[in-house]
């Protein structure tokens, strides 16, 4: 046993010392390789961070949809008190929290972030109604039930308007699910650019040393041994590619986050774009070096074959 592992042992050291001399003495060709399997990368990877970030954003801003209530200005205070009572019984078992903000306070909020309180001091009569949240439990706030709680609410008397202002959340939504589409197919699409790339390149290293190859196999080596070194190129090639695109990637969503900064920044919000977290990393690195790897192993047994024969 532990002399089979030493001759696996030795086997891989010359393998890998013989793939790096084949890097080095062909540094050009295996750097424009491994470009063009970064740039095929990154571009599905730029896709899913936007995608991850627009997704983040919604969720982060807009967690959960609520219903905004305005009640008649002309209410006297135990008719507003009544009402909003009215509300909170509404459906207890699926509604999670009822807000109630009064007009004085509405008022005095508006004067806080308006900048306009001198302006509004010289009214006579508090032009704001008096307003009632209602955040419906998780379960129940899907888009078709919060349309029958609206309707419901309408109803009621004193209620002046009942809105949900859910039309750009579900224009953002769409947005975003149209991005984590985009981001598939061209995932899906570069993953077999890159598989046709990787193998290309292998198969043209096996063309390239098919004298070696048949060298090799009139000594005794086998075909498993003789095709670890083309499969090892592969591996690296994918390996490179992918660690260079989660670079690249990276780069371009910093360049994203200083116009992201500027923009969030004039509407008053604070949203930082993120990049890959390990877990994603691992997971790319992971699927390139099984694709560097497939295609290797494809291209090498079937022209290592067509030269054996």
């Amino acid at each position: 046993m532990s002399s089979s592992i030493n001759t696996f042992s030795v086997q891989t050291r010359y393998i890998l010392r013989t793939v790096w001399q084949d890097f080095a003495r062909r540094k050009l060709s295996t750097l424009l390789t491994i470009l063009v399997i970064s740039v095929s990368l990154t571009i599905p990877m730029v896709g899913y961070l936007l995608w991850k970030n627009t997704h983040h954003a919604a969720t982060e801003f807009y967690p959960e949809q609520e219903l905004t209530i305005y009640l008649h200005r002309n209410l006297s205070s135990h008719d507003v008190e009544y009402l909003v009572n009215r509300i909170r019984q509404f459906e207890p078992d699926k509604i999670e929290k009822v807000d109630f903000i009064s007009r004085e306070q509405s008022l005095a909020d508006f004067k806080t972030w308006s900048g306009f309180g001198e302006a509004l001091a010289i009214l006579d009569d508090n032009p704001l109604p008096a307003i009632v949240t209602v955040k419906p439990k998780s379960e129940f706030a899907k888009n078709s039930m919060m349309i029958v709680f609206r309707d419901q609410l309408q109803k009621m008397k004193g209620v002046q308007e009942v809105r949900l202002d859910n039309a750009w959340l579900e224009k953002l939504t769409a947005l975003t699910w149209l991005m984590k589409q985009a981001a598939i197919v061209c995932g899906i699409l570069m993953s077999i650019s890159v598989f046709l790339v990787i193998g290309n390149s292998v198969r043209t290293d096996v063309s390239n040393n098919k004298e070696t190859i048949k060298v090799m196999q009139l000594v005794g080596a086998t075909e498993y041994f003789i095709a670890r070194r083309f499969i090892h190129t592969g591996i690296f090639y994918g390996l490179f590619g992918s660690l260079l695109a989660i670079v690249f990637s990276s780069l371009i969503i910093g360049y994203f986050t200083s116009i992201v900064r500027y923009v969030t920044e004039l509407f008053v919000v604070k949203f930082e774009l993120n990049s890959f977290h390990f877990s994603e990393v691992t997971f790319i690195t992971i699927f390139c070096v099984f694709i560097g790897w497939l295609s290797a192993l494809l291209a090498t047994n079937k022209y290592i074959r067509q030269l054996g024969s």
